[in-house]
């Protein structure tokens, strides 16, 4: 009787680099970006204001990237060139913010970043769906987000200890302090860039879309009313 791998032994390698990509890139984004605000009201002396203005903006921009590239993809027929050019996005915005001495500098990277995180992510999902069997979606898309979740955790653990090491009983973040977590960050960035462009194989793409213009018609007025 032929024995089959079966578990985790079974999902293919794309699974596997997915998630060590997504595992180094939330190491690195955790590092950093509970810190932002921190740095922006207690050395670049920003508002409230401002520093919700920054993150607003950032968001909004990733999740509108999403509905996007996604499509782009489909439209394109490739999946790992949109996931690559995401991850490479944010971890080429990041440096930069070694150098912000303005609020300015922070809302360009955050913007960028997130554009990186916009462009990815359905790429990257369907990357994941289009390399496993229907059965196997919920165990591989389950160690792909324990691998982002153990990532951002182990992020924030060595970003605590930087900040320990650094500036032990400060009762505000440093500048110094922010720029050597910035520099230890750009690490598992590039990491992640260059285990994803190594280690993942492009998948075939049945069919084609369209890239679908920004409107909520022919959607259930319930759910616009949620929105």
């Amino acid at each position: 009787m032929e024995n089959k791998k079966t578990g985790l032994r079974s999902l293919p390698l794309n699974v596997w680099i997915v998630t060590a990509t997504s595992f180094l890139t939330d190491i690195s984004s955790e590092m950093i970006a509970n810190l932002v605000p921190l740095f922006l009201a207690n050395v670049l002396k920003t508002g409230t204001a401002v520093i919700g203005l920054i993150d607003g903006i950032a968001e909004t921009t990733a999740s509108l990237m999403k509905i996007y590239s996604g499509a782009l993809s489909d439209k394109l027929g490739k999946r790992k060139g949109l996931t690559v050019l995401g991850y490479s996005l944010s971890a080429f915005a990041k440096p930069f913010l070694y150098f912000a001495n303005a609020w300015g500098w922070v809302l360009g990277v955050r913007f960028a970043d997130r554009m990186g995180k916009g462009i990815r992510t359905a790429p990257r999902d369907a990357l994941v769906a289009g390399s496993i069997d229907e059965k196997q979606r919920g165990l591989a898309f389950g160690l792909h987000r324990a691998g982002d979740t153990a990532g951002a955790f182990l992020g924030l653990l060595i970003a605590a200890v930087i900040i320990w090491l650094t500036q032990a009983g400060a009762a505000t973040l440093e500048r110094h302090t922010f720029q050597i977590i910035v520099l230890a960050s750009i690490i598992p960035a590039v990491l992640a860039v260059l285990v994803l462009v190594l280690g993942a194989k492009e998948i075939a793409v049945e069919g084609k879309s369209q890239v679908p213009a920004l409107s909520l018609k022919g959607i259930d007025k319930r759910f616009r009313l949620f929105l």
